[in-house]
């Protein structure tokens, strides 16, 4: 019954043929090459898995290659003078809790970690190897992972 159908409408065959060729090599935004970028595994998305569940609201996280973002927005109330200290302990509070969260294999295979801090006076941008947040995981004392993040994390601060 099919063929009967194909047989009678050559311009169909046609038509489907010159569909399916454009389908598969179209390059747009929403092409089939770009959904299949998607589903190449990374240890950066299956970070992102078990990362997505744990965070809070506030936070969102993405996927540059094997290069995990993650940005912060904070709207607490900041004391005058002491602001800055504040939001670089809430930007460390946040790694070793990115740290605790994700699984350490993945983790360690992920090239960089970056982390964006926003807040309405100012921001902080850290940027760190995915090997060096894998010890914040077995860390304790506040004086060591200070010590940690010193030696390992770069950091800018960005004026609004």
């Amino acid at each position: 019954m099919v063929l009967r159908l194909l047989a009678k409408n050559p311009f169909l065959v046609i038509g489907v043929l010159a569909a399916l060729i454009f389908l598969t090599t179209y390059r747009g935004k929403y092409s089939l090459q770009s959904r299949a970028n998607k589903l190449i595994p990374t240890s950066c998305r299956a970070l992102r898995v078990k990362l997505d569940r744990r965070i809070p609201g506030n936070w969102t996280s993405l996927c540059e290659g094997n290069n995990l973002v993650v940005e912060i927005t904070d709207t607490t109330s900041l004391p005058e003078g002491k602001g800055e200290m504040v939001l670089y302990r809430k930007l460390a509070n946040s790694m070793v809790e990115i740290a605790h969260h994700s699984p350490s294999d993945n983790l360690e295979l992920t090239d960089t970690v970056t982390v964006k801090l926003h807040h309405p006076r100012f921001g902080l941008n850290a940027l760190t190897e995915g090997k060096f947040m894998v010890k914040l995981q077995t860390m304790r004392e506040a004086s060591l992972i200070a010590e940690h993040l010193k030696a390992t994390v770069q950091t800018q601060i960005i004026s609004k």
